[in-house]
């Protein structure tokens, strides 16, 4: 049976507003298992890339951790101080941003940017951390790696800047690597080469993959296994074949149904009416009760608990009430 290297139980980060208190990661619990590729799926402002930062240590303040555990490979990250998450991030857990223009430093070579995370997380010398550097931008199909070391972000294209941003995220050989919507910035050609990319370096370096996006035919072709976030909960989790064919919350079916599908008596493309809740102002009970065509009294009145619905399947929905 293969080994957890992230375990993430109960997971509460808020942040306290004038107008009250925002829970953007609200009670979640998952894992991630040794090589594997995990998708979180969910709209824009559901919780996925702040779970990225809680797991990170990166919530800027008010917003704190106001609970739970993140274990990664054993340790608690929640009670590491500053200076010891330090020689995690970047070293054994990594992350790729959206949008490498605003990730990347516009005053600083790509060469030095890659280079101070080595010398950081590996004790390398500045020669031998630059031919580190060149090695890793040659790994991601950059061509002209040794004079690209020396040309700054602006000098890139979109899709060579977030190659470039890959290569500072594998340089040293991270267990667990996050990839916060890779491509979202770039045109279909080149976020191909980049998922392809991600692929293979997985499969060449071994390392779990956290994969972050909106894009179900990305989380389709790239994950194993899927979890599907709303308003800051864990509503659906299941191995990515199971879920695509049997989804079980009415969200996570309102989201495969809302792909584009080339039929020719479909000349409308189906939407899940309304909007993601205030975060604010959370209605009562199931958050996603306002937006959903099966909701009951019940969904309106209390919150439901994810649970396994069926073998290795699980769904945090009323309809599913006394499964398993």
């Amino acid at each position: 049976m293969t080994e957890d290297l992230l375990s993430v139980r109960d997971l509460r980060t808020y942040f306290p507003t004038e107008d009250g208190l925002v829970k953007a990661v609200d009670g979640i619990s998952f894992k991630i298992k040794k090589g594997e590729m995990v998708g979180i799926v969910g709209e824009s402002g559901c919780g996925k890339s702040m779970t990225a930062m809680s797991i990170l240590r990166l919530i800027d303040p008010p917003g704190k951790i106001e609970s739970g555990e993140i274990l990664f490979d054993g340790v608690n990250l929640t009670k590491l101080k500053e200076t010891e998450i330090q020689k995690i991030r970047g070293g054994s857990i990594s992350i790729i941003f959206q949008e490498p223009m605003t990730s990347l430093n516009p005053v600083f070579t790509i060469g030095e940017q890659i280079e101070e995370a080595i010398m950081l997380h590996q004790g390398l010398d500045k020669e031998k951390a630059r031919e580190a550097a060149v090695k890793m931008l040659n790994t991601v199909g950059i061509p002209r790696a040794d004079e690209v070391v020396d040309e700054y972000p602006h000098e890139l294209s979109g899709g060579m800047r977030q190659r470039a941003m890959i290569a500072m995220a594998i340089s040293c050989n991270p267990k667990l690597l996050i990839a916060d919507e890779p491509t979202t910035a770039l045109d279909v050609t080149i976020q191909a080469q980049i998922l392809e990319l991600m692929k293979d370096l997985q499969n060449r370096l071994g390392s779990s993959v956290m994969l972050i996006t909106h894009d179900l035919g990305v989380i389709a072709e790239m994950a194993s296994y899927v979890i599907v976030m709303y308003a800051g909960k864990i509503v659906e989790e299941a191995e990515v074949t199971e879920l695509f064919k049997h989804a079980k919350h009415p969200y996570t079916m309102g989201l495969l149904q809302s792909k584009p599908v080339i039929v020719k008596d479909e000349d409308r493309l189906k939407s899940i009416p309304g909007q993601v809740p205030n975060p604010l102002h959370m209605p009562k009970g199931c958050y996603f009760h306002p937006r959903c065509e099966f909701a009951t009294d019940k969904c309106r009145e209390s919150q439901p608990q994810l649970k396994e619905v069926c073998e290795g399947h699980k769904a945090a929905c009323w309809l599913y009430e006394g499964a398993m």
